[in-house]
């Protein structure tokens, strides 16, 4: 928790709790903490996705937003929840538990409210299970102890059945990160709509490009496919991004730039396949 959690004012709590308590009589998800709700803490994202278990995600570094890239990514996650608030009596009761103090609000004794960073919904056959994932800057090695409130979530969440996991980033600097959040942009656009005859028509002449194990590089590939077809400029760098975003296209997610690649350094998958 950081020092401006555990300062929260009575009437927020109060706000804070009566809006949790309302949202689960109607069967609704709010998450605990809004990017508004930390001004001045750093870089924060907020962004629409169709796995979002509310209307957006939010994420209150870009260690978070790596992270959360790395779980859509996978396509066995069905949703995702972001700030998800804990129960406080089964917190409390999972500090007893592993013999801890339980946090508290700044001069008072009233138990903090303790939050996870995102909480997946797994889905496995006809199964499903959850992975509750707490963020935290990476620096050094990258590996660090569990604070209190860590271990606290852990073993609440051990209590539930879930599975728990301490995940460390360095923000959105990886090339792997960079290049999952170029998919996801283009991939996202997609979401609720039918493709215009233009976007179809781009993906199609990509398909044959690397089907056919044209020899030239992504870039070229795009650009001739524009220019072959009429198309506007950057009709087939969409193309490429969304049929990556669907795993029709596979490339090492490591690359600098996806679009220096050569053709026969891409995968084509026909059909959707779990990661």
């Amino acid at each position: 928790m950081t020092t401006r959690t555990v300062r929260m004012r009575k009437k927020t709590l109060a706000r804070k709790l009566a809006e949790q308590e309302s949202a689960k009589k109607a069967g609704e998800y709010i998450r605990w903490y809004h990017t508004r709700d930390m001004p001045g803490s750093g870089i924060k994202t907020r962004l629409a996705c169709e796995k979002g278990a509310a209307d957006e995600l939010h994420f209150m570094s870009e260690a978070e937003h790596a992270v959360f890239l790395e779980a859509w990514w996978r396509s066995c996650v069905v949703t995702i929840f972001d700030q998800h608030a804990l129960d406080r009596e089964k917190t409390q009761r999972a500090a007893a538990s592993v013999n801890l103090d339980h946090p508290t609000y700044s001069g008072t004794r009233e138990p903090a409210v303790l939050s996870t960073d995102l909480v997946l919904v797994i889905r496995n056959r006809n199964s499903y299970s959850r992975e509750a994932w707490s963020v935290k800057s990476a620096s050094g090695n990258g590996t660090t102890p569990l604070t209190r409130a860590q271990q606290i979530e852990r073993k609440t969440w051990q209590d539930e059945g879930a599975s728990y996991r301490a995940v460390t980033a360095r923000g959105m600097h990886a090339n792997r990160s960079k290049n999952l959040a170029w998919i996801f942009r283009a991939a996202n656009e997609t979401v609720g709509r039918d493709l215009t005859e233009e976007e179809v028509a781009a993906r199609r002449a990509i398909q044959i490009l690397i089907r056919t194990r044209r020899s030239m590089s992504v870039i070229e590939a795009c650009r001739y496919v524009d220019r072959w077809l009429g198309l506007s400029v950057g009709s087939g760098i969409r193309a490429f991004r969304q049929l990556a975003g669907e795993k029709r296209i596979r490339f090492d997610l490591e690359t600098v730039d996806p679009l220096q690649l050569r053709l026969e350094e891409l995968w084509w998958c026909s059909a959707h396949k779990a990661r």
